[in-house]
């Protein structure tokens, strides 16, 4: 039996009704339902301020991201898991790389970022939020069944890696 599904079956035996409202609320804090409109929000609120170099890189780094993921999951195709019946609906998109895993860490990156730049006495409690942001998400989709641990380890890589290349290349 793989590691990804020892994982999970672990995951099912945690199940509680606290548990499973938590995280079919917390899953939607990686959707682009959710991240989509609060960038575009913050992206106005920088821009007002002229914060230009900021908006760049919240849409470079969240959107590149975005687009990035949603490109290996058509190419990879990985099937969703079916070791235990899923939370919630399951999504019909591929499994690998996990979005809402890649969307959250990215935005979260990305957010930590631009604190730091423009205000740097709040970097210390913007990684803490965005950290809890990001392992609340990832935990989620794997607790939910909706994904494998290691699509949730390659969203986490692919989040990190494009905003990190993002921050570079601007």
């Amino acid at each position: 039996m793989s590691w990804d599904t020892q994982i999970l079956l672990f995951t099912a035996t945690l199940r509680s009704e606290g548990l499973d409202g938590f995280f079919r609320g917390i899953t939607w804090l990686g959707s682009l339902y959710v991240l989509a409109p609060i960038t575009a929000l913050i992206s106005v609120i920088l821009l007002y301020f002229q914060k230009r170099a900021e908006v760049l890189l919240l849409l470079v780094g969240f959107g590149g991201a975005t687009l990035l993921v949603h490109l290996a999951k058509a190419i990879l195709d990985r099937p969703r898991p079916s070791v235990m019946e899923p939370l919630v609906v399951l999504p019909t998109d591929s499994s690998f790389p996990s979005a809402h895993t890649t969307h959250s860490v990215a935005f979260a990156l990305c957010m930590v970022l631009i604190i730091r730049r423009i205000l740097p006495e709040w970097q210390f409690t913007a990684m803490a939020v965005a950290l809890m942001l990001a392992v609340a998400v990832a935990t989620s989709r794997i607790y939910l069944q909706v994904h494998f641990p290691s699509d949730v380890m390659a969203g986490i890589t692919l989040g990190i890696g494009w905003v990190v290349l993002a921050q570079k290349l601007l």
